[in-house]
């Protein structure tokens, strides 16, 4: 199978071909993984997240019941609700993401190759998932330069 590629860290590929684009540990293509070989499923990170969430608004309706109209004035609330929101954001995210090492070419809605000044540029790339929900695979990338004249050349940007 003829793929371009590059590396997206120290120990994974992307190889992207006519048809598919996935990411595999190894430079040489020996198999194409499955659309959605890793589980979508709950994760020990979503677990932890969930909990935590339930946790932190437990502790905020009782602090609002404890203190009442005084909730404002103790500075463990603030805490606490920003805290929360977090949590609820981590949750909102992980409900869009996906982990699936193979995306179709055809499913693909759009492509962002993303450089923030604060940490490494990224590739996010949203595309259609099961039941035609869009998803959106992110991973951060490395090496800049040996992934944007592959990702021009290849027509995913």
């Amino acid at each position: 199978m003829q793929t371009t590629h590059f590396r997206i860290n120290e120990k994974e590929h992307c190889h992207i071909n006519d048809d598919v684009i996935f990411i595999i540990s190894s430079k040489e293509v020996t198999r194409v993984p499955l659309e959605h070989e890793l589980s979508e499923a709950w994760g020990i990170a979503s677990v932890l997240n969930y909990i935590f969430f339930v946790l932190l608004f437990g502790s905020v309706l009782i602090s609002v019941n404890i203190h009442g109209g005084d909730f404002f004035t103790h500075p463990f609330n603030y805490g606490a609700l920003f805290l929360m929101i977090l949590s609820f954001m981590r949750i909102q995210q992980g409900l869009v993401s996906s982990k699936t090492p193979t995306i179709y070419r055809n499913k693909i809605r759009s492509v962002y190759f993303k450089t923030p000044f604060y940490s490494y540029p990224r590739l996010v790339i949203y595309f259609e998932g099961p039941e035609g929900k869009v998803l959106r695979r992110t991973f951060p990338i490395l090496y800049k330069q040996e992934a944007l004249p592959v990702l021009k050349e290849a027509g995913v940007l």
